[in-house]
């Protein structure tokens, strides 16, 4: 098998010649391995890593091209961050909510949304055919609710889902509706060049989800579902992104249509990975799991050895399973030499 055809025959629960790999990290991360391995290129550390997966980014991705080496940067979606840095590395912080306080529908119709033609995927093209081997994974947006909780503030939008139900329900459609036209845009202009859609939308803390199942049924599941059919009418698989204990959304989520689940954070409530293999291994393909919690950033190299071990003799039995970081990113925190022993691993281990 090469990389495509080995994550494609994960995501419909066939069993791989090896369990699938993908990989991300920080940055400063990065630049460590690069400078580790003798590398230059994010191609050259793919290889060397065995990774499977590829993904691609619009243009105009979160914040126009332009700002992207600023200290402040404003979104094409209206919200402000600043860059803070931290012990070893830097983050953009929230720091501008534009819908705060403004709880009139309004406001909403008045705020400055993104132009249809802002987000862009000409360079998609190129960039599929040089990694043709590998699945590629294609983004086109956040999903609607986790935009909203940056352009409302946190705070608002949680008390929207409660007192002010109209004003959350215009707001998320109205980001779901723009968001929709970016993934028809992708899907129209380069389906060929895609394997898997991927969506970050996250809901849930470490102990459970922010708000109420019946909050999530009525907020985020139409949208969501309307999300899958678009993506499966071209052919393609839905990757989405949910951070922590997702557990108690994942029925909703497999009945709206997702077929793949990052990043599978094990330490969080309700993630262990025999019980979520046990209930939903035979509908979700899970897509993550190593803990940067404990394992990879503290652990041993043998404790990262074994834990890389463990995932895949749990979660890839019969497929259904791509193996990686439990978060997108691997962190700073994270030894060289536990990586690569992470990774190694996962290259030779069979179930």
């Amino acid at each position: 098998m090469n990389s495509k055809q080995r994550v494609q025959s994960a995501v419909i629960h066939q069993q791989p010649d090896r369990v699938p790999i993908t990989f991300d990290a920080e940055a400063e991360v990065y630049e460590a391995l690069y400078k580790y391995l003798h590398l230059e290129t994010k191609e050259q550390l793919f290889d060397r890593l065995h990774v499977d997966t590829w993904m691609l980014l619009p243009k105009n991705f979160i914040y126009p091209d332009e700002q992207l080496n600023s200290r402040d940067k404003t979104s094409i979606w209206g919200y402000q961050t600043r860059f803070t840095p931290y012990e070893g590395g830097a983050y953009d912080e929230l720091v501008y909510s534009p819908l705060a306080g403004k709880h009139n529908l309004s406001d909403i119709d008045n705020h400055p949304w993104p132009a249809d033609d802002l987000v862009q995927f000409s360079h998609y093209t190129d960039q599929s055919h040089a990694q043709h081997n590998r699945a590629i994974i294609g983004v086109f947006t956040w999903g609607a609710y986790f935009i909203a909780t940056h352009v409302r503030g946190m705070e608002d939008l949680m008390l929207d889902f409660v007192t002010r139900k109209d004003y959350a329900r215009h707001l998320i459609d109205t980001i779901a509706e723009k968001s929709y036209h970016y993934l028809d845009t992708m899907l129209d202009q380069h389906s060929d060049d895609i394997d898997i859609v991927y969506m970050a939308d996250d809901y849930c803390s470490q102990l459970g989800p922010l708000f109420s199942p019946a909050a999530f049924e009525e907020f985020v599941m139409p949208y969501l579902s309307r999300f899958s059919d678009r993506i499966h009418a071209s052919g393609k698989k839905f990757l989405l992104h949910v951070c922590g204990s997702v557990r108690a959304l994942l029925p909703m989520i497999i009945e709206a249509g997702v077929d793949m689940l990052e990043p599978i954070q094990i330490r969080a409530k309700g993630m262990e990975p025999a019980g979520l293999k046990k209930d939903f291994g035979d509908k979700m393909c899970f897509y993550g799991g190593m803990d940067l919690q404990r394992v990879l950033n503290t652990g041993t190299v043998r404790q990262v050895q074994d834990e890389t071990k463990r995932l895949i003799d749990i979660l890839n039995q019969e497929g259904g399973y791509v193996f990686g970081p439990g978060h997108t990113y691997i962190q700073i925190d994270a030894p060289v030499e536990n990586i690569l022993a992470m990774y190694d691993t996962a290259y030779t281990h069979r179930s």
